[in-house]
């Protein structure tokens, strides 16, 4: 099975939940920028025109790579990732990601800071291999630019593995399918002792609600325990999951 390239996935779900009202309100953030920013206002507005040469200008680098937080969030939901800012990345940062830093830096005159870093939380850790990364800078409008990508490809199966712990419904859903996998693969005899008692009964409905207490309850255990974490809750949050 083939990997799954993280930008590539990201640009799919961005042309996917792409709408004309979020091109309404990036217009919108557009012309009050300039309001904010003309000669007679922004001395008025001092400190946020000093905060807009550490952003980058959608304006200058086009809007391939400019992504809305929506979407990122999305993706990070969907393959369980983290988008922290990149000082919590304990390795080195790729020499080719700080040379197109030092670039936007040169031709647009920006000073960016406040990086953002998508990746699975081990990648955060010093003693772990890369496996996917995705730098970002945040944009004048809200949103973030993609500066590069470096490490490997996610495994085909990361997405229908993270799919449980994405939030409290898909977690309760996966365990009442296993509960139901298991109810309807128990033996008759196991579950009502009537020799010439049917398959299907009332008794199997009721053995699949016991199971199914049973391992809610294992899974809170399990959850509480172990401290983790939905992924809808703590995708931007630097604790592990």
């Amino acid at each position: 099975m083939k990997g799954v390239s993280l930008d590539i996935e990201l640009r799919k779900k961005k042309n996917k939940t792409s709408k004309r009202e979020d091109q309404v309100i990036s217009e919108v953030y557009r012309i009050l920028n300039r309001d904010l920013f003309h000669e007679k206002n922004i001395l008025d507005n001092l400190k946020l025109y000093n905060k807009s040469f550490e952003l980058i200008d959608e304006e200058d680098v086009g809007n391939s790579d400019i992504f809305h937080t929506k979407t990122i969030k999305e993706i990070a939901i969907q393959y369980r990732l983290k988008f922290i800012d990149s000082q919590h990345y304990k390795k080195e940062i790729p020499y080719e990601a700080i040379l197109k830093i030092k670039h936007l830096n040169s031709i647009y005159k920006k000073d960016l800071k406040n990086f953002k870093i998508l990746a699975p939380p081990s990648d955060f850790h010093k003693n772990k291999p890369d496996s996917s990364l995705l730098l970002f800078a945040p944009t004048n409008h809200g949103n973030y630019h993609l500066i590069h990508k470096w490490g490997n490809e996610l495994k085909w199966y990361r997405k229908i593995s993270s799919w449980p712990m994405r939030k409290f419904e898909t977690l309760f859903i996966t365990v009442a399918i296993i509960s139901l996998i298991i109810a309807v693969s128990m033996p008759t005899r196991l579950i009502w002792l009537p020799e010439k008692a049917d398959y299907w009964g009332a008794y199997r409905i009721g053995a699949f609600l016991h199971i199914l207490i049973f391992n809610m309850g294992v899974t809170a255990y399990i959850t509480f325990t172990f401290g983790r974490n939905f992924s809808s809750s703590n995708w931007n949050n630097n604790q592990d999951f």
